[in-house]
């Protein structure tokens, strides 16, 4: 693949993925709303919400897949979860049809 998308970059989860699947593209584009330190050589960032449509079309573009790990993992009040597991999986899966990109990996939470 050329490009490779990882939303929740940033996290536990999301640090192991930046690391093991170095090799699986030409790219890894990586998005969080935390902090996601330093681009690696072969690596681009794309800090952002979830919950923002445009913002989110705009990590999607161009990718062949993404490895969606992005969202609240945890109890969290309403809003929150709303912004980011409910509005923000619709926003990831409506780019990726935008933009015919044929993968998701999808790591589901409690909340889903």
């Amino acid at each position: 693949m050329k490009r490779v998308l990882i939303t929740g970059a940033a996290g536990a989860l999301g640090t192991v993925c930046r690391n093991g699947l170095r090799d699986i593209a030409d790219v890894l584009r990586l998005s969080d709303i935390a902090d996601l330190g330093s681009a690696a050589e072969n690596e681009e960032l794309a800090p952002g919400d979830l919950g923002d449509m445009e913002t989110v079309e705009a990590m999607v573009e161009g990718c062949d897949g993404i490895v969606h790990l992005g969202g609240q993992s945890y109890e969290r009040p309403f809003e929150p979860v709303l912004n980011a597991n409910i509005r923000g999986m619709f926003n990831l899966y409506e780019a990726a049809r935008k933009h015919g990109c044929p993968r998701i990996f999808y790591a589901s939470s409690v909340h889903a």
